[in-house]
């Protein structure tokens, strides 16, 4: 097995991503905005803060890592709860989903790139939304989430587009609707079981299917 980085494994899906990795024989760099609220120390599991806002903690981050192949970098760390209405939208928060959901996961890949195309399995993971496909936006609303996953989708396009040289595989998963801070008490699925897919889908992409854009149970999105 390689080596799995994971974004955002303070909580939800992210959390999962790195236990199920570890668990599957991975080793895993789990990162962190807080490390107050790290998973428990296990063999082959690592904890690095990384706030993808920062750009320093980026920067120690790839100290950390120089040389280390990545065979999985997952990108997952983002907000949301964009409940704001036109006429009562709060920009500095609209702002803040830009520089996490959009910005941060270009600052990721190209902090680690090179590490990735070092690796035996190459592939980067964007754990987006349906709320970024434009094609699908029947009701409205949600200005400063759509924009940041409809953008994160586009970034993912040209990462794939920019790498495939380098035989670097990128793809973008919409991981359903899911139990975690940013979905709802009432969704169908815990976040190991959206996990569960998800890495189901991974395992089994080809280069064929770098630049695209699937649900969790890897079904092509609309754009």
């Amino acid at each position: 097995m390689g080596t799995v980085l994971v974004t955002g494994c303070d909580s939800g899906i992210g959390r999962a991503f790195a236990e199920q990795y570890a668990a599957a024989g991975y080793a895993v760099v789990a990162t962190y905005r807080d490390l107050a609220g790290r998973l428990p120390d296990r063999p082959g599991m690592r904890h690095l803060a990384l706030d993808v806002t920062d750009a320093e903690q980026f920067a120690a981050a790839r100290a950390a890592l120089a040389g280390e192949p990545i065979d999985i970098l997952v990108s997952n760390a983002g907000i949301g709860l964009d409940v704001r209405r036109l006429g009562d939208l709060d920009f500095a928060y609209v702002q803040r989903m830009l520089a996490v959901n959009t910005i941060g996961p270009l600052r990721l890949v190209e902090s680690f790139v090179d590490n990735v195309a070092a690796s035996r399995e190459r592939r980067i993971v964007i754990v987006t939304s349906a709320m970024g496909a434009i094609g699908a936006n029947l009701s409205g609303g949600h200005y400063g989430y759509r924009a940041s996953k409809a953008g994160l989708n586009a970034i993912g396009r040209s990462l794939a587009i920019d790498l495939f040289p380098r035989g670097i595989t990128v793809v973008m998963l919409h991981p359903g609707w899911v139990r975690t801070a940013g979905g709802s008490p009432d969704a169908p699925m815990t976040a190991a079981e959206s996990v569960a897919a998800m890495r189901d889908v991974v395992r089994r992409l080809g280069n064929h299917q770098t630049g695209g854009f699937y649900t969790y149970a890897g079904q092509p999105m609309p754009w």
